[in-house]
């Protein structure tokens, strides 16, 4: 049997944001490979194998966002469940890069909510409800474990389907090419 080692000098001399891009480029390439092979095989399509191509393509995504933002912002600090928070990191990538040719279409992203147009009353149970559930349902946890930390399952439906998904992985690898190529190239 032949070896071939591979180790982690391969990327030392990176930049902290093109190891972070590294990294989201193999969570992502992961991603479309399981999915494509549950899209063509879909006997051994499971939820728990969709589960993974999820939570690959979330932590991909979140990765290529960290790198972006470490490029313009080198000292940035990700600590705390804001490093995992697609809004909060999509809202501080698009602060850095406000450019039309900067857009990304994340997936995994909930729609804002215009409170504005609410009753006040009304707005503020909404806010204290989607809290709520954001902290019982955390997105980035959801497809990594089956239960939560105190041992219960999630509260929801959770589903997948690899051919749609496929679809959606590709899109997001290749936008984040584009992106890349702009900001790391351009």
């Amino acid at each position: 049997m032949n070896w071939h080692m591979v180790h982690s000098s391969e990327i030392e001399s990176l930049s902290a944001s093109r190891q972070f891009l590294a990294f989201s480029d193999a969570y992502l390439t992961s991603a479309a490979h399981l999915c494509s092979h549950l899209a063509a095989a879909p006997a051994e399509s499971t939820y728990t194998k969709g589960a993974v191509v999820l939570s690959l393509t979330f932590h991909g995504v979140e990765l290529f966002l960290k790198a972006a933002i470490l490029e313009r912002a080198p000292t940035e600090q990700f600590s705390g469940n804001l490093g995992h928070n697609l809004q909060h990191l999509s809202r501080r990538y698009a602060n850095l890069y406000p450019a039309k040719k900067f857009d990304l279409d994340i997936p995994f992203h909930a729609e804002e909510i215009d409170f504005a147009s609410l009753d006040p009353a009304i707005a503020e149970e909404l806010k204290t409800f989607i809290a709520e559930h954001e902290r019982d349902t955390p997105i980035d946890q959801i497809h990594r474990y089956p239960r939560d930390t105190e041992g219960n399952p999630w509260e929801g439906i959770f589903a997948f389907e690899a051919n749609s998904f496929s679809l959606v992985v590709v899109k997001v690898q290749q936008d984040i090419g584009r992106i890349s190529a702009l900001i790391w190239h351009g």
